[in-house]
């Protein structure tokens, strides 16, 4: 995506500075690649109309903004294509943890911190767990995901829920 990215980034005396572009993936706005070679296109048909045909300043400039406009379009249709073809960005809510099936891979009891691990979207991650107090949570115990909270999840026993459903 860096030749559609769209963005600019800049340092300076007055700090940073970021323009352009999205998180949210495909063509960015103002696409770097079509845009260079479209300048690149201006420049060089108007040298060759300035230098060999007859016309004046006026004509050129509109003569060589029509014909710079052809090749960029065309790059950055064809670019954004190829490019977002196989985009699988992931939604927001794709990225919530509740209800997730994973098992404790650091051992909790009683309000104390662990840690689990799960799959989400064929990647293995892992969270923080908190006790609730009274819990036990043993290492390898199956746990569901309920909610989570300050970057802590909070856990139900697999069996648990399983037993109820029963």
């Amino acid at each position: 995506m860096l030749l559609l990215s769209g963005s600019i980034h800049g340092h300076g005396l007055a700090g940073h500075i970021h323009a352009g572009g999205s998180d949210a993936g495909g063509p960015g706005v103002l696409p770097i690649l079509p845009l260079m070679v479209s300048v690149t296109v201006w420049g060089g048909t108007g040298y060759m109309l300035t230098k060999f045909s007859g016309m004046q300043l006026l004509p050129v400039v509109l003569v060589c903004t029509v014909i710079a406009l052809l090749p960029g379009i065309l790059l950055y249709t064809v670019l954004a294509r190829i490019m977002t073809r196989y985009d699988s960005s992931m939604s927001e809510w794709e990225y919530d943890p509740a209800g997730q099936l994973g098992y404790i891979s650091i051992a909790a009891a009683d309000g104390a911190v662990g840690e689990m691990k799960y799959v989400l979207l064929g990647t293995m991650r892992s969270i923080g767990v908190r006790a609730e107090p009274g819990q036990e949570l043993n290492r390898g115990d199956r746990v569901i995901i309920v909610r989570v909270e300050k970057g802590l999840a909070a856990v139900t026993l697999f069996e648990r829920e399983m037993g109820q459903i029963e």
